[in-house]
């Protein structure tokens, strides 16, 4: 059964964490699932919950009631089924907790080193464009009544002025044009292949997102390691469960390579741009020493830790540059404006 009920994540994590508890109180499924329907006050929560629950009583796996009810993510679906498939739905379920009580750290703390320089962003882009629409035309006019030429610096900016309009026109509709034809592509892998190469290439948000993917890969890769899942099965799973193109691809790759006869950490060296090297050196290790899951819960620990450092870095680094910025913009229009006034005031000294 479909449902149009979105669920925010402090709502998954309460979910996973309720019922994790309960199994943990050592209740069976059932019963802590129905515990779980009577304790919910919230009228569309708990009618999605009975539905889950009657799918799961008519024979289906949880993962696939959770799937079919369209309220879940294919990451939570994927990392359920793990759970069902392994047994240990408990653990999956505190992993799921911990994802979600880890991200919404992680959006509070990027919400808060975007939000200023964002501000500042809005700001800047509404006082250039007045400036261009409205203060430079004025110039313009001025000038144009007293003649003469004009320096180099204050053509470009009235010819910009000019030209403002059809420019700020052709951004918007090439903008909405370019949304709504990825909107229409979005899942094919052309698309989704094109826009991970440039997320991946931008400044720190690109080294941002490349730790998150490699935390997240280590730390389902150690839970399925620690529930006795093979690792070529593991690999397996994770393209089930990943969603971001490059890694998912990677590991249709990687799954090939290791039938082959290859090691993981070899299989991971073939992809610089997605693996760092520490991870790459340390999987070497921990498969001569037969320790890859505690080396992937500490590689998870420290990308995470590294993840969050380079979140407040960014942060520190846009708040200057971007009132820098802004700064330089607004002086180049005023000296471009200013500067035949500086001329003439010269000759008629």
């Amino acid at each position: 059964m479909m449902t149009n009920h979105k669920l925010s994540d402090a709502r998954r994590e309460a979910l996973y964490a309720e019922l994790h508890a309960l199994l943990g109180a050592g209740l069976d499924f059932s019963a802590a699932f129905r515990l779980l329907i009577e304790g919910e006050s919230d009228r569309k929560m708990k009618a999605l919950l009975e539905a889950i629950y009657a799918d799961v009583v008519r024979g289906r796996t949880l993962d696939e009631a959770m799937l079919g009810c369209g309220a879940f993510r294919a990451l939570e679906c994927g990392v359920v089924r793990i759970g069902d498939q392994t047994g240990r739905l408990p653990d999956t379920l505190d992993f799921l907790r911990g994802y979600y009580r880890k991200k919404a750290a992680q959006r509070r703390m990027i919400s808060s080193a975007v939000s200023y320089p964002t501000v500042i962003l809005a700001v800047a882009a509404a006082v250039v464009a007045f400036m261009l629409a409205v203060v430079v035309p004025m110039f313009e006019e001025v000038y144009a009544r007293m003649g003469g030429e004009l320096p180099a610096l204050t053509r470009t900016i009235i010819a910009l002025s000019n030209a403002f309009p059809a420019y700020a026109a052709s951004t918007v509709i090439a903008g909405g044009g370019l949304y709504l034809l990825y909107r229409a592509n979005c899942r094919s892998e052309r698309v989704q292949h094109w826009r991970a190469t440039i997320i991946l290439h931008l400044p720190v948000v690109g080294e941002i997102v490349r730790k998150n993917m490699q935390a997240q890969c280590c730390k389902l890769l150690e839970l399925l390691c620690m529930s006795g899942v093979p690792l070529l099965t593991g690999i397996g799973m994770l393209r089930e469960v990943i969603e971001f193109y490059p890694y998912r691809k990677s590991f249709d790759l990687i799954a090939r390579w290791l039938e082959r006869g290859d090691t993981f950490a070899a299989a991971l060296a073939r992809f610089p741009a997605l693996y760092d090297r520490k991870l790459v050196a340390l999987a070497r290790v921990a498969e001569e020493t037969n320790r890859l899951p505690e080396m992937l819960r500490r590689q998870a620990e420290m990308l995470t830790e590294e993840l969050e450092y380079a979140i407040r870095h960014m942060g520190a680094m846009l708040e200057p540059a971007l009132i820098l910025l802004v700064g330089m913009l607004v002086a180049v229009i005023l000296i471009a404006m200013y500067m035949p006034m500086f001329s003439l005031g010269s000759i008629m000294g």
